[in-house]
């Protein structure tokens, strides 16, 4: 191929962007690595430093491996315009800060030649959120059946796969970029359908993690741990209570869900969800995101929750102190 040949087939190639460089993030950018130029923010210099030398890996039930171009920051994002897309994989938790970061960048580009921001994250309304916040509607969604955990500042082991994964909005107005985009991650290794309305699959996948993550992290334990525990009652309650939450939203999760979430449950008893590891940390956890988010549509469609209220204030008391640990000491001076 004669060089001319090679650069254009280079641009002509997708690319995207990664914003978030935890398990997730990482898992992605040596899957998308494959096919697609790829640049991942990493603020952590000697992170950074680690993945421009080494690049990134995914270990586990998914093999692949890339050399991203790594940028210092979401506002570096600018050099690597034109973008196909960019993939949020930070925590919730972080869906304010990457907003205010992301927002300006987007806004001075023309409607037509925005690219599309995926969120590649857990909970029930980050899309929703992402969209608001960037007031901007060429926004989608994915929602994922695998879990990695990180090995080191560039590894990610995925211990959990239960494809497909779906990618979407929540109507058919993006269908075309859905169906390209779930093409090429099927290509990439992370087998994806494209939906029209992608609401039932995150309520599936929100109130299946609202009820083992935070039982999984009081605990300290693995999904398996929690199954063959005396816990397993407290997931059984906040399963019922999230599934006639999301049935009184008029949301049809499909015949024998209660069922399929078990079953999701036991293929997943190795896995440890990572609030398990936010609460190990001392970082914020995703409850925010997950079982306050049913509470508060429950409260608008009068369904009693007392499970989800007092799992998500047990785990509100680790986030109070992750806060209070933050904040200057009364009355010291600098």
């Amino acid at each position: 191929m004669s060089t001319a040949a090679y650069t254009r087939a280079r641009e002509e190639r997708p690319r995207f962007a990664i914003i978030g460089a935890g398990a997730m993030g990482l898992s992605l950018a040596a899957l998308l690595g494959r096919s697609a130029e790829v640049a991942i923010v990493v603020r952590d210099p000697a992170k950074a430093k680690r993945l421009t030398c080494d690049g990134v890996a995914v270990c586990g039930l998914l093999r692949a491996t890339a050399f991203p171009t790594v940028l210092p920051s979401i506002a570096a994002l600018a050099d690597a315009i034109p973008l196909t897309a960019i993939f949020v994989a930070t925590k919730t938790t972080a869906i304010d800060e990457v907003a205010r970061e992301l927002g300006p960048g987007l806004g001075t580009l023309p409607p037509g030649k925005r690219p599309y921001v995926i969120s590649f994250q857990n909970g029930i309304e980050p899309g929703r959120d992402l969209m608001k916040r960037l007031n901007e509607p060429r926004i989608l969604r994915m929602v994922l059946n695998y879990g990695a955990t990180l090995t080191g500042d560039n590894t990610a082991a995925v211990m959990l796969h239960g494809p497909p994964h779906f990618v979407g909005g929540p109507d058919a107005t993006h269908r075309v970029f859905a169906t390209r985009l779930a093409t090429l991650l099927t290509d990439c290794g992370l087998p994806t359908e494209p939906v029209d309305d992608i609401e039932p699959h995150v309520w599936t996948k929100g109130v299946l993690n609202a009820a083992m993550n935070p039982v999984a992290a009081l605990t300290d334990s693995s999904v398996g741990e929690v199954l063959d525990s005396p816990a397993r009652t407290i997931v059984s309650r906040l399963i019922s209570e999230g599934l006639r939450v999301a049935h009184a939203e008029g949301i049809d999760l499909g015949p024998n869900i209660a069922h399929r979430m078990w079953a999701v449950l036991d293929k997943a008893r190795p896995h440890t969800p990572s609030m398990v590891g936010d609460i190990r940390g001392g970082r914020p956890s995703e409850v925010g995101q997950l079982n306050r988010q049913i509470i508060a549509h429950a409260g608008r469609v009068g369904v009693p929750v007392p499970s989800h209220e007092v799992i998500t204030a047990l785990i509100d008391s680790f986030d109070w102190r992750v806060f209070r640990r933050r904040q200057p000491a009364a009355g010291v001076c600098s």
